[in-house]
């Protein structure tokens, strides 16, 4: 009996041995650094970013998922990364291990993601392990001031006057859309990029959100024509070369220019804005309005023999105040003195490619147009029983007209010698 007693003792301590030795080797191995590697290894391997998950932990609050699901996605597609990772994770468990540091936290070479040493260990045995990710202050730069720093669609910031650099975090290692937006007085500019946190060491490179902007430099025949910017008036007119901006010049904005004329608006055509320089050439005389004109002009010419005829002013048409009168002046000379006059226009030739408009300021324009006129004349008094043949004659001469009170006027006219007509023309009969 007391043999049997013994046997059953002696079984008892060597379970518990084996227990216990079991327990120490499972300690041993649920603690060893290097099982916590493969673990690491193969969550990336098989793209596991929950198991990956439950390894890691952060100096401060928690890791998320979307954290470990961006450094599996980073280091599955990079297998240099990810081996430069993993050597610097093997070093680090053996200096532990060698008692060479206490922690890894401050230090310079490690990754973004580091070995630590827990302070307690398991089973109060065994040295403890967990992988600890890193936390950056990232800076951005941006080239406008003025611009929002939006770090995953959340303002948290605003460049300074130049453009300044402002400091993301502290952030842990993932992928983060930062955004740049600049509202502008004429167009907003914006850009975003996408920014991979996974730095080996602790070199931080900026985060460049370059926006592109830039001052357009706009022109036309009409300096008091105004600019459109996307269909709307920017409250500004080109003068002798209007400078506008910042504006992205990659086609995205259109631009544009208007002019009013006392015979009416004339728009320019709307172009995308894809370079630093815009030009506009305004048609400000439609054919229609150029055939106005050349009618008021010959309406003038027609009517001019017919006042000289009557010595009458009140015959005369499309002319301007200041002329009728003096003319009137002329007429009552030439009453004074028994002067009279025989004449008639025969044919007048206007030129439609000399029609040129002539800009004083934003609302005083004239026009000039030339004509061949051939005509037939003769000037005689009435004290004498002579009656001379009118001769025939030819003048080229040019007519400046102004647009009032809806019709166009001739206010002056000059002798324009031996110059040419081009050969559209339009041809009066009498």
């Amino acid at each position: 009996m007391a043999s049997k007693n013994k046997k059953i003792t002696i079984g008892a301590a060597a379970l518990v041995l084996l227990t216990a030795a079991g327990l120490y080797f499972l300690g041993g191995y649920l603690t060893d650094g290097q099982r916590l590697l493969e673990r690491f290894e193969s969550s990336i391997d098989k793209g596991q970013p929950d198991k990956l998950l439950k390894l890691l932990s952060a100096p401060e609050g928690t890791v998320e998922r979307s954290t470990a699901e961006a450094i599996a996605g980073h280091l599955g597609k990079d297998e240099k990364a990810k081996q430069a990772v993993l050597s610097r994770l093997k070093t680090e468990i053996a200096r532990l291990k060698e008692g060479a540091v206490q922690s890894f936290a401050e230090d310079g070479e490690s990754a973004f993601v580091y070995v630590h040493k827990k302070e307690r260990k398991r089973w109060l045995i065994y040295d403890d392990y967990e992988l600890k990710l890193r936390s950056y202050k990232v800076p951005v730069n941006t080239n406008f001031g003025g611009a929002k720093i939006m770090l995953n669609g959340e303002e948290i910031g605003v460049a300074g006057v130049g453009g300044s650099t402002l400091q993301l975090g502290p952030l842990l290692p993932g992928k983060y859309a930062v955004k740049a937006v600049y509202a502008g007085k004429y167009t907003t500019l914006e850009n975003e990029v996408t920014a991979e946190l996974f730095p080996i060491g602790n070199s931080i490179d900026p985060i460049e959100v370059p926006l592109q902007g830039e001052y357009v430099d706009v022109f036309s025949n009409n300096g008091f024509a105004r600019i459109f910017i996307n269909g709307e008036d920017i409250g500004l007119t080109v003068g002798d070369g209007q400078r506008i901006g910042p504006i992205a010049t990659d086609g995205s904005n259109t631009i544009s220019v208007e002019a009013d004329y006392p015979w009416g608006t004339t728009k320019s055509e709307e172009r995308p804005i894809d370079s630093t320089r815009a030009e506009f050439e305004l048609a400000a005389l439609t054919d229609e309005a150029k055939e106005q004109i050349v009618d008021a002009a010959h309406a003038f010419v027609s009517s001019w023999y017919e006042a000289f005829r009557e010595r009458d002013a009140g015959r005369l048409r499309h002319v301007h105040p200041d002329r009728k009168a003096d003319l009137a002046s002329h007429f009552a000379a030439m009453a004074a003195g028994d002067e009279h006059y025989l004449g008639e226009m025969r044919k007048a030739a206007f030129d439609r490619d000399s029609l040129r408009l002539h800009q004083l300021d934003a609302s005083d324009y004239s026009v000039s147009v030339l004509a061949r006129i051939d005509y037939e004349e003769a000037y005689y008094y009435g004290a004498y029983d002579y009656r001379p043949e009118p001769e025939a004659g030819e003048q080229t001469t040019n007519y400046w007209l102004r647009y009032e009170n809806g019709e166009w006027i001739v206010f002056e006219w000059s002798d324009a010698g031996s110059e040419a007509l081009s050969r559209n023309v339009k041809v009066y009969d009498r």
